[in-house]
């Protein structure tokens, strides 16, 4: 009797093997039931609350081609988990420029100009700069739960960019001095910066990203 396996769409939960029992139709049924219903910790972050980007991993180093270096790591892009078993290939950079590495589940890496994703939910992976033709430069991207130093050299009105990749969904002030930061209004945040102000020279403080 042939026996055949099922893998189903959404999670990816694998039917029992057909052929064997006579409780298949059941099984099939329960198993459909899961993989349309059950809600994972990805669904949470990326699809109902929008979050997206490096979990942990994905550091960029420089290299003597246009190829930055990558390691393994875990991050959220349109709603899926990617943790390569092995170091990833992101692929030449653009030469004697200053771009910054996406990655899209389904489609892959890629650079462009903007440090905000080309489609919303793909994930920041960082920054590359490149001469003509070797990297010579790199910048993390903010982890999906991270935080930035602020350490404005003048009290008043300052920018911050946060590379998240994205529009923060939320952020927090956490000073480390004396003083104070607080956000500008109306425009705090954006898909590239955090506006802040200083109230002294030399205030220093942490910002968590999310």
């Amino acid at each position: 009797m042939a026996v055949t396996r099922t893998i189903l769409p959404r999670k990816g939960y694998v039917q029992p093997q057909h052929g064997l029992t006579d409780y298949e139709a059941d099984l099939d049924g329960n198993f459909s039931l899961l993989d349309a219903n059950v809600v994972h910790v990805e669904d949470l972050l990326t699809k109902d609350l929008g979050l997206n980007g490096v979990i942990s991993g994905f550091a960029l180093s420089t290299s003597g081609t246009l190829t930055p270096g990558l390691t393994t790591g875990v991050l959220f892009a349109q709603g899926f988990r990617y943790a390569p078993a092995s170091a990833p290939n992101p692929g030449p950079a653009p030469a004697s420029a200053t771009t910054y590495l996406f990655y899209r589940n389904g489609y892959g890496f890629y650079y462009q100009s903007s440090p905000v994703g080309a489609l919303a939910g793909d994930a920041l992976i960082g920054k590359v700069t490149t001469s003509a033709s070797a990297v010579t430069a790199v910048q993390d991207a903010t982890k999906l739960y991270g935080q930035i130093s602020a350490a404005p050299s003048a009290p008043g009105n300052f920018t911050l960019q946060h590379y998240l990749g994205r529009t923060p969904t939320g952020a927090v002030i956490r000073m480390t001095s004396g003083g104070a930061i607080w956000f500008q209004s109306p425009t705090d945040v954006d898909g590239t910066n955090l506006y802040l102000v200083a109230s002294d020279a030399g205030v220093t403080a942490k910002v968590v990203v999310w």
